[in-house]
């Protein structure tokens, strides 16, 4: 119960905070909305305020707001019109969600900066067998201090420094009321990064414990570390994208639907609530670049007809519009089906279920 209540209210506030972008902006520059609903299907709430109808709706995987005037063929040409605005105006509306996604993932960085974001410790919990640590006389429970002078605290600064090229490590470790230092040797590995290109690193063979601090962030720097963190993220998955386009990202390894959410969800939030906020943040980015993906049902396939009508002077045919909308959906209800049979496969649903039924 409690992990469906998590999905619900992560889902639940990426979806409001990404309409009410277009909602508020709408209404600003004078266009009315008729609609406002949070979810798709049978309406279970609804409530007129003004000129819009407030609704919630079954299915909490999305939402959307109705505007007056949305599409040329509804159009009567009253002012308070979506189409009756300028281009640079409706430009802004569709601009609004995902931006208001990006803003969410900013605030979202800086509180978990700044109330302190839960991250793993130096400590060892485990030692790999005849791997050089344990060759060099690392135990489990020892904690690093320092990587060649580098004075370390996270599990992060660990690799960091580990994974320079350098022959030999010198580590200084806490064990139990003393201190010492141990040179180790690292073996070199071809690997992949998170991309899936080649990349080569050193290996100690340790893991880290279970043991989380909570590193805080000065006020003001909370906000430049929140910017860089929305910075680097929209940039990989950018990356990411253009690299499962080209081929080199495996597609079926980089995406996961609303199975693989509602788990990663539950799993956040097992972790405490700064976990589940970051998590929210990412996911808020995601939102964001997706979103601006020039795929018509998508708000970048509406920038893309607004692109359209700049370039050509009027706007697209209705029936041109039609079709290109029609095989946006069926590409994204493949893309859908697609993601949601891999989360089956990777999370094993169907198995888990035949031992319920077995259990039962």
């Amino acid at each position: 119960m409690q992990s469906a209540l998590s999905f619900i209210f992560v889902l639940g506030v990426l979806v409001v905070v990404h309409e009410f972008g277009h909602f508020i902006v709408a209404r600003m520059l004078g266009i009315r909305a008729e609609k406002f609903s949070i979810g798709f299907g049978p309406v279970i709430f609804a409530k007129k305020l003004g000129e819009t109808e407030f609704c919630i709706s079954l299915l909490p995987l999305g939402g959307f707001v109705k505007l007056a005037g949305e599409s040329p063929e509804e159009a009567k040409g009253a002012a308070w019109e979506f189409q009756s605005k300028p281009l640079l105006s409706r430009v802004a509306v569709v601009l609004a969600g995902p931006l208001m996604n990006a803003f969410l993932a900013y605030v979202l960085f800086f509180f978990v900066f700044l109330s302190g974001q839960p991250t793993m410790t130096s400590r060892i919990g485990k030692v790999l067998p005849d791997m050089p640590a344990a060759k060099a006389g690392l135990i489990e429970n020892d904690k690093i201090l320092s990587v060649n002078g580098v004075a370390v605290k996270t599990w992060e600064e660990v690799l960091k420094e580990v994974r320079l090229d350098r022959e030999t490590v010198t580590l200084n470790i806490e064990r139990g009321a003393g201190t010492l230092d141990v040179r180790v040797t690292p073996v070199k590995r071809e690997t992949r990064d998170i991309f899936g290109r080649p990349a080569r690193n050193a290996f100690l063979g340790i893991a880290p414990a279970n043991e989380m601090i909570q590193i805080k962030t000065p006020f003001w720097n909370a906000w430049g570390l929140a910017a860089e963190k929305l910075w680097n993220l929209t940039a990989m998955i950018f990356l990411s994208l253009w690299l499962m386009i080209t081929g080199a990202l495996p597609f079926k390894d980089s995406m996961t639907g609303p199975i693989g959410i509602f788990f990663m969800t539950q799993q956040a939030a097992q972790m405490g609530w700064a976990t589940l906020l970051y998590f929210m943040a990412s996911l808020s980015v995601s939102l964001f670049v997706l979103n601006l993906l020039p795929i018509p049902v998508l708000d970048g396939g509406h920038l893309l007809f607004m692109l359209i009508e700049k370039a050509k002077g009027s706007p697209l045919r209705e029936a041109v519009r039609e079709r290109m909308t029609q095989g946006g959906m069926v590409v994204l209800l493949g893309l859908m089906g697609f993601v949601i049979l891999q989360d089956v496969s990777r999370f094993s649903i169907l198995e888990n279920i035949m031992k319920l039924f077995r259990s039962s």
